[in-house]
C-alpha cells in the first residue's frame, strides 16, 4: 500500500491530474474532478413542491404547487437533489458514456451530502433502481442508476433490489419530446421477475435524471399496481427552462 501511494505520487508529479470535465489541472480532494466543477452543482433543496418535487422558478419556501392542489400532480411523492445543469450533465456523461469511473467517488459524495440535507428523506423498505434495456446494459456494461443506488442504500441501511422492474424496449428516451417520452416509457417498462417482493412494502424508486417524469411515472405505476407504496428520488432534475435547449440531453 505504501509503495502504491509513493508510485501514485510519482506519477502525479510527472503527469499532473487533469479534470475530466473542464480539462484544467485538478485541485481539491478528487484528482480527476476539480473543485470548481464540483462546486458548480446546484442543489434544489427545499425550494420545490414537497409532493411532486417541481422546483420553483425563484427560491421560496416549500409549498404545494398548483398542479398538486388541483389533483393533477405526480403519481407519487417525488424529490430530486440537483438541477441538471452546470457541470453535472458533463460529469454524468463521463460516467455513462465514457466509463470514466474516476468521477464516481465525487459524484457519490455530492449525492450523499445532498440527500442528508433533505428536509424529509422518504421512508423505504427497499430501493428499486430504474432498469436499463439489455442492449443498453450490454453496450454500457452497467446501469448507472443501480450503481448510484447501491451507495445510497449502503449509507442509509436500505437494501437495493434489482430485477423488480424490466426494460422491454430498446428505444432510448434521449432526444424524444414530452409526449413521445410518455408513450415510449409506457411501452418500455414492465414488471420484472422479482416484482412480487414489493407487495405491501415502501419502495423508493431511484433514477439518475428526471427529464419529463415519463420514465419514473411508468415505473411507479407498475410498482403501485403490484401493491407497493412508492416514493421517488432522482439525482438530478431538469428545470422547465432547460427544455428551451433541445440538445440538453445528448451525451456530452
Amino acid at each position: 500500500m505504501i509503495l502504491r501511494t509513493v508510485f501514485q505520487a510519482f506519477l502525479d508529479a510527472l503527469f499532473p491530474p487533469v479534470c475530466v470535465v473542464c480539462q484544467e489541472l485538478s485541485d481539491g480532494d478528487h484528482p480527476h474532478c476539480c473543485r470548481a466543477c464540483l462546486e458548480a452543482f446546484e442543489a434544489i433543496g427545499s425550494s420545490c413542491c414537497p409532493e411532486c418535487g417541481r422546483p420553483f422558478p425563484i427560491a421560496q419556501a416549500s409549498h404545494i404547487c398548483l398542479q398538486c392542489l388541483t389533483g393533477e400532480g405526480f403519481v407519487a411523492l417525488c424529490r430530486s437533489l440537483f438541477y441538471y445543469r452546470g457541470s453535472l450533465p458533463a460529469i454524468l456523461s463521463c460516467l455513462k458514456y465514457r466509463k470514466d469511473f474516476c468521477v464516481l467517488d465525487p459524484l457519490v459524495e455530492k449525492m450523499l451530502d445532498a440527500s442528508g440535507k433533505l428536509d424529509t428523506f422518504p421512508e423505504a423498505d427497499m430501493i428499486v433502481p430504474v432498469p436499463v434495456s439489455r442492449r443498453g446494459l450490454w453496450s454500457r456494461g452497467f446501469n448507472q442508476s443501480a450503481l448510484l443506488a447501491r451507495f445510497l442504500g449502503k449509507s442509509r441501511g436500505i437494501p437495493v433490489e434489482n430485477g423488480v422492474l424490466s426494460r422491454k424496449g430498446s428505444k432510448a428516451q434521449v432526444g424524444l419530446g414530452k409526449k413521445e417520452r410518455r408513450r415510449n416509457a409506457q411501452k418500455s417498462f414492465g414488471p420484472g421477475r422479482r416484482i412480487e417482493i414489493v407487495g405491501g412494502k415502501k419502495v423508493l424508486l431511484f433514477d439518475d435524471v428526471y427529464t419529463t417524469g415519463a420514465t419514473v411515472a411508468a415505473c411507479a405505476r407498475i410498482l403501485k399496481h403490484s401493491g407497493a407504496s412508492v416514493s421517488i428520488l432522482t439525482l438530478a432534475r431538469r428545470s422547465p427552462e432547460d427544455f428551451q435547449h433541445p440538445g440538453m440531453d445528448q451525451p456530452v
